[in-house]
C-alpha cells in the first residue's frame, strides 16, 4: 500500500507539468499559424485595389484606349501622301514612313488623308487621294482580323497587358470597336463621289499592283460636304 500511494502521488505531481507543456506548445502553434488575423481597414482596401488591378478586362481596356488615346492620335496623325508617293515609286523607301514590329517583322503605317470615293464594294471602299492623280487606297469595311490596329497605331506594346494572351484579347477588342463604330458609317453613309477624311492603320504590302496601293483599316472617318 505505501508503494502504491507513493506512485499515485508521483503521477499527480507530474500531471500539471504535462498540461503546462501542452499549453505552451499550443500557444506557440497559434503564434506561428494564427487561425485569424486582424487587418486594418486601410490595408484591406489597398489589398482589394491591388487584386482588382491584376484582373485585366480587355473590353474595358480597349474602350478606354480608343477614347483617350487612339481617337486623339488619329485626329493628328501624319498625312499619308508622302508615304504613298514612295510606295508607288520605291516601296523600300516607304518603310521609312512606318514602324517595324519586332526584328524583321511587318512594317505598319498610321496616318490620315482626304479623298473622293471611287467605288463602294462588298468589303471595301476605294478612295482616290486628293492631290495624287491616279493614286487610290482601299478602306476596309469587312471583318477585321489580325493585329493591324493594335500594332499599326504604334501606341501600344505588350506591357499594356499582363501577358501575350491578354494582349491578343486587347487586339480582338480593338477590331470589334472598328467594326462597331467605324464600319457602319462607311457601309451606309457613303456613295461614289462622296468626299471624306479618314485615318487608319495599314500593313506594308508585299507587292504593289495596279489597284489601290494600300488597304487601310480606318479608325476614324469624317464625311465631307
Amino acid at each position: 500500500m505505501p508503494a502504491a500511494s507513493s506512485s499515485a502521488k508521483s503521477t499527480a505531481r507530474s500531471r500539471p507539468w504535462g498540461w503546462i507543456i501542452f499549453s505552451v506548445a499550443l500557444i506557440a502553434l497559434f503564434a506561428a499559424f494564427p487561425p485569424f488575423r486582424i487587418v486594418s481597414q486601410s490595408t484591406a482596401i489597398r489589398t482589394a485595389q491591388t487584386q482588382a488591378a491584376t484582373i485585366f478586362d480587355p473590353r474595358a481596356a480597349a474602350s478606354a484606349f480608343w477614347i483617350t488615346q487612339l481617337q486623339p492620335a488619329a485626329a493628328n496623325a501624319p498625312e499619308l501622301k508622302a508615304m504613298l508617293v514612295d510606295l508607288r515609286s520605291n516601296p523600300a523607301a516607304a518603310k521609312s514612313h512606318g514602324h517595324e514590329v519586332g526584328l524583321g517583322g511587318p512594317v505598319y503605317f498610321f496616318g490620315r488623308s482626304t479623298g473622293r470615293v471611287m467605288s463602294v464594294e462588298r468589303s471595301r471602299v476605294v478612295v482616290a487621294i486628293d492631290g495624287l492623280e491616279g493614286t487610290t487606297v482601299a478602306l476596309r469595311t469587312g471583318p477585321v482580323f489580325g493585329n493591324t490596329v493594335r500594332d499599326g497605331c504604334g501606341l501600344l506594346d505588350v506591357n499594356r497587358a499582363p501577358g501575350l494572351q491578354e494582349f491578343n484579347a486587347l487586339s480582338a477588342e480593338l477590331n470589334r470597336l472598328v467594326e462597331e463604330r467605324v464600319f457602319p458609317g462607311l457601309r451606309t453613309g457613303v456613295a461614289v463621289g462622296t468626299r471624306l477624311t479618314f485615318a487608319g492603320c495599314a500593313e506594308l504590302p508585299e507587292q504593289v499592283g495596279d489597284g489601290p496601293l494600300l488597304t487601310i483599316i480606318p479608325v476614324q472617318v469624317e464625311v465631307k460636304p
